[in-house]
Parts: C-alpha cells; sequence; structure tokens
C-alpha cells in the first residue's frame, strides 16, 4: 500500500488530493490548520499543522518518527491581495505572502525530507505563475513571484539538502482550478486537477527534480 503525508489538506486541492489518494487505495496522513470535518470524512489520519509556525511541523515530524512515506506534498498557500502590486503592497503584507508561499514550505521540506524513503517524492505545490521563463504577462505578480521564489528555493533544497539521495523532488503545478484561491472562471474544477497530480505522484521518478503539471507537462523554469 503506497504511503503519503499531504501538508495542507483541509480543503481544495490539498482536500482532494488525500481522498484521490485514499479512494486508490493509499495509506495517507493529512494535515489541517484548524478543524476540518471534510479531510476527516475522507478516512485519512489527520493531524494539525499550520505551515507558518515551523515548530508544528517540527512535532508533526516528532508524531511520526519511525515512520517512512513515498510522497510527501506540502501543498500549503496563500493568494495575498489580488489587486496588490509591487507599488501598492504593505511591506507586512509582502512578507506574509512570501513566508507563506515560499519560505515555509521549504522549512517543512527539510524538517519532513527524513521521513521520504528512498525512491520516493518530495513535492511542492507551485503554479505556472511562478516560471520566469513562461512569464509573458503581468498577471498576479506578487503570487507569481512569490511561486518563482519557491521553485528557487526548491532549486537548492534539491541540491543541497536531497543531494545524492534517491528522492525525487516534484514541483507540480495543479492547473488553473475552481477553489477558493482559482475562483470559479477557473479551467478544471478539483477532480480533474487531482486525479491528474496523483498520476504524476504515483509515477516512477528518478532522483532529480522536475516542474510539472497535473498531465505531466515539463513546464520552463
Amino acid at each position: 500500500m503506497p504511503t503519503a503525508l499531504i501538508i495542507g489538506a483541509s480543503r481544495g486541492i490539498g482536500l482532494g488530493l488525500t481522498a484521490e489518494l485514499i479512494g486508490r487505495g493509499w495509506d495517507v496522513v493529512a494535515t489541517q490548520r484548524s478543524s476540518s470535518p471534510a479531510l476527516a470524512a475522507t478516512g485519512a489520519q489527520v493531524a494539525t499543522v499550520d505551515i507558518d509556525d515551523s515548530d508544528t511541523v517540527t512535532a508533526l515530524a516528532g508524531s511520526l518518527a519511525g515512520k517512512t512515506f513515498d510522497h510527501v506534498v506540502i501543498n500549503a498557500g496563500v493568494t495575498g491581495g489580488r489587486a496588490d502590486t509591487a507599488s501598492t503592497v504593505s511591506r507586512d503584507a509582502m512578507a506574509q505572502l512570501f513566508w507563506t508561499n515560499a519560505i515555509a514550505p521549504i522549512r517543512a521540506g527539510r524538517v519532513l525530507l527524513p521521513l521520504v524513503r528512498e525512491g520516493g517524492s518530495i513535492g511542492f505545490m507551485t503554479s505556472i505563475l511562478g516560471s520566469v521563463g513562461g512569464r509573458t504577462h503581468g498577471y498576479a505578480e506578487l503570487y507569481s513571484a512569490s511561486k518563482a521564489a519557491l521553485n528557487s528555493l526548491s532549486r537548492g533544497f534539491a541540491v543541497q539538502d536531497v543531494g545524492s539521495r534517491a528522492v525525487a523532488v516534484l514541483n507540480l503545478h495543479p492547473g488553473w482550478v475552481k477553489t477558493d484561491m482559482g475562483g470559479a472562471d477557473a479551467d478544471i474544477d478539483v477532480a480533474t486537477s487531482v486525479k491528474g497530480l496523483a498520476d504524476v505522484i504515483a509515477a516512477a521518478h528518478p532522483p532529480g527534480q522536475v516542474y510539472v503539471d497535473y498531465k505531466g507537462s515539463s513546464i520552463p523554469w
């Protein structure tokens, strides 16, 4: 039975991915920041973690000592102020956006990496908006910058932290999804996104790093 740890699963893509993997017969530990009846209903083992609070991630790792996972996915993230730009955003709001979307996931990755078995993977839920090579628009400039920062930090994580271990690092774009974050005008529903993501995560990945969407297509860094 494959095993997975999903960080940030109380709603949206994280919740959908948890349900999808359990539906495939996986053993899943999933985290919530606050009580989520929907997550409890999936049958996952539920823990409470705030991605912004590294101590809660460390406590989770301690509670899981001795257990290993085939796959760890760090999904937590925020959009920030949708109308904010580099010219209008406050220093505090920008710091919070980058903390949650870029710094906290890498901190969590470093704490949780020892729980990933050899031959497994650790994934960061990013976005195609974090692609610098593919950025030909000015949409969501601050959110995009925070995901570009995550992508950059994860490159260092893959080299410095994973190093020579047989663990793949997956930077995952879930698509533009109809969630609270994605909005009602998004391209695809949660079920479509998480089915594709589950396929990508379950596929055999050699050691190294990839930046792919929910269909497994490569995205330019």
